[in-house]
């Protein structure tokens, strides 16, 4: 247990840090982007799904998400962009995907962090499932 707080630890650190590092770097998109008529929201997120039982602490996935150009290594990175855009940067404001899900008790513990707009986003939540974690969050971001 006290290896997991310490690796937890070290991870929020180390993607603090390089989230902070890409802030100045997208702090001057926009002025790249200004002869557009509208420039998109800028974002970049580090995004894990870590099983919260089982002495497991490897997270069971871990992506990037870049947004405005869209990207990174989510596989459906437009789509979850899309998403993203729609609510503000803000993970917990991602309408439900509505659907069924098994009721199997396997509980996962899903976080984003990152930067929106040059606003520090972060979002950390515990779901009995999988299945029911991805449909909460709107069926895509953190879809694998």
């Amino acid at each position: 247990m006290r290896s997991q707080r310490t690796f937890d630890r070290r991870g929020a650190w180390l993607a603090r840090v390089a989230l902070a590092g890409l802030v100045p770097l997208f702090g001057a998109t926009p002025a790249l982007a200004s002869t557009s008529a509208a420039a998109d929201p800028v974002g970049v997120y580090v995004l894990k799904v870590t099983p919260v039982s089982g002495g497991n602490s490897a997270p069971l996935s871990a992506g990037t998400l870049l947004c405005g150009p869209d990207g990174g290594t989510h596989a459906d990175a437009a789509r979850a962009c899309d998403q993203l855009r729609r609510a503000n940067g803000m993970v917990e404001r991602i309408p439900e995907d509505p659907g069924m899900c098994t009721k199997e008790y396997a509980p996962v513990r899903l976080t984003a962090t990152g930067v929106w707009n040059r606003q520090l986003r972060e979002f950390t939540q515990t779901y009995p499932n999988l299945c029911t974690a991805v449909r909460a969050t709107g069926g895509v971001l953190f879809a694998s």
